[in-house]
């Protein structure tokens, strides 16, 4: 008898011992500061570089974050361009980024997942190569979510507008980077 009662105590402590945010990723949250997208190869309103471009290694660019709001569970990051004719050309959905992770390297991999470009329909990053005379205006957005995204398409399906429906009741906050390049 007095075994049974041990082990209906054991078990009764051991629920409470177990606290919910040691089982689930804990984020890093802050309640001061501003959410910031960064990058250590290019400022805001800067320069893109070269390298990050089809005329230089075509890798995507470091990219860091800080100050993520309280309550983000998960991190997503787009590269678009709008061409004066019209339309979206984009070259980086990347989400479901672990809120343990504050950058991303050079030529990520094997970090979130990847929604497709629309320059080769690929689920990578691919460089911007624009056409035409003078500089091009790219944006870079990083989305603090308070869920990770559900996407109900298949991966060669999730375009940046599939991306920004999913998360559009879970943006906790954004941070962007706009950047020029011109082709020489």
């Amino acid at each position: 008898m007095k075994l049974k009662v041990f082990i209906c105590v054991l078990g009764f402590l051991s629920l409470f011992s177990c606290k919910k945010d040691t089982l689930d990723a804990m984020p890093t949250t802050t309640t001061t500061g501003k959410f910031t997208l960064k990058s250590p190869a290019f400022t805001d309103n800067g320069t893109f570089p070269k390298e990050h471009t089809c005329d230089g290694a075509s890798t995507s660019p470091p990219l860091s974050w800080e100050n993520l709001p309280t309550g983000t569970k998960s991190i997503a990051i787009t590269m678009h361009h709008i061409p004066p004719e019209g339309g979206k050309h984009v070259y980086m959905v990347l989400y479901n980024i672990s809120t343990t992770l504050m950058s991303i390297p050079v030529a990520v991999t094997g970090v979130g997942k990847w929604g497709i470009n629309t320059v080769n329909g690929k689920n990578v990053y691919t460089p911007p190569c624009s056409q035409g005379p003078g500089p091009k205006i790219y944006v870079l957005t990083a989305y603090a979510l308070s869920a990770e995204p559900l996407i109900t398409t298949t991966a060669s399906a999730t375009t940046m507008d599939v991306l920004l429906e999913a998360i559009k009741n879970t943006t906790l906050s954004t941070s962007t980077l706009t950047v020029t390049y011109s082709r020489p």
